[in-house]
């Protein structure tokens, strides 16, 4: 574990300036990285993804627990120094790629180092740079291989929209539930970082549905299962398109209708609403998981 002077050290010799606003806080409390590793339940078969490594704290933890951990790190300054201290250490099960993990498939070569095997299980563990948090949280729950399990930092408030429950739902919440089952594990005070962050942290867990195939597609294929998929989410974001107004106005105007430009009958949203036991004067917030899919498999074109 680095402290906070050998992390200036090791910056100031890289000629490394932290930046803030791409959420470059250094995790520096040893009890919450025991937390991450615990709560991720890492054994010696598993593969474990880790994304924005840094300066390598969670990667060499990791790196005693796992079979195999691929590290992603953008930059290339911080890419350096892990590759530096794993010959150091003499680490053999940690591959490195200098990439954009948002910008590569989950299913190309960083899962299958190093013998190739197609749709490979692993793990999504990691400190995720807060600028990036949700992109990288949905794209792997999305992904046509996602991972057994994700345990990551992230800001309190976005832990906290993801596990929001009515009255409280939003967008993020309905995305992360629909493919997942999340629990913040603990929050994190800015005191476990250097530089300290301004907001309060929280380490979550997501656990991918097993059952997510009853309803949605094989995620490689287009089928009318797809356009499930596609059809949930264009209910999702009309219903959310004006968050302070009901249901009913939102998805009047939200969804396309080939009869007006003036969106579809009212009569029309209400009574398909009322059929699936949902009250046209009802708040977006309010509807569970279940009030959406329900919308979904009963929207007609």
């Amino acid at each position: 574990m680095l402290n906070i002077q050998q992390i200036k050290n090791l910056l100031k010799q890289n000629d490394i300036a932290v930046l803030k606003k791409f959420g470059q806080n250094f995790l520096i409390s040893e009890n919450i990285l025991n937390k991450i590793i615990e709560t991720a339940n890492i054994k010696l078969t598993d593969t474990v993804l880790e994304i924005g490594p840094g300066l390598g704290v969670l990667t060499f933890e990791l790196a005693k627990k796992a079979g195999k951990v691929v590290a992603i790190e953008k930059d290339r300054k911080f890419f350096e120094i892990i590759k530096k201290n794993l010959e150091t250490r003499g680490i053999k099960n940690v591959f490195l790629v200098n990439d954009n993990a948002l910008a590569v498939a989950v299913e190309t070569r960083f899962l299958r180092l190093p013998k190739p095997s197609f749709n490979s299980p692993y793990k999504l563990v990691a400190n995720l740079p807060y600028n990036i948090a949700t992109a990288v949280i949905m794209k792997f729950l999305e992904s046509e291989n996602p991972p057994q399990q994700i345990i990551v930092m992230v800001q309190k408030e976005v832990a906290q929209r993801i596990c929001a429950t009515p009255p409280h739902m939003n967008k993020l919440a309905i995305f992360c539930q629909l493919y997942s089952v999340p629990k913040i594990v603990s929050f994190v005070p800015p005191s476990a970082f250097w530089p300290k962050p301004k907001v309060d942290s929280a380490i979550i867990a997501l656990y991918p549905r097993k059952e997510l195939n009853s309803f949605l597609p094989k995620r490689r294929s287009l089928t009318p299962s797809f356009h499930f998929t596609s059809q949930f989410q264009q209910i999702v974001n009309a219903g959310f398109s004006h968050p302070r107004k009901t249901l009913l106005n939102n998805l009047i105007r939200g969804l396309p209708s080939y009869k007006s430009d003036e969106g579809r009958p009212r009569t029309e949203i209400s009574q398909w609403l009322l059929e699936n036991n949902i009250q046209p004067n009802q708040r977006p917030e309010t509807m569970s998981i279940h009030n959406w899919l329900c919308l979904a498999k009963t929207f007609k074109t």
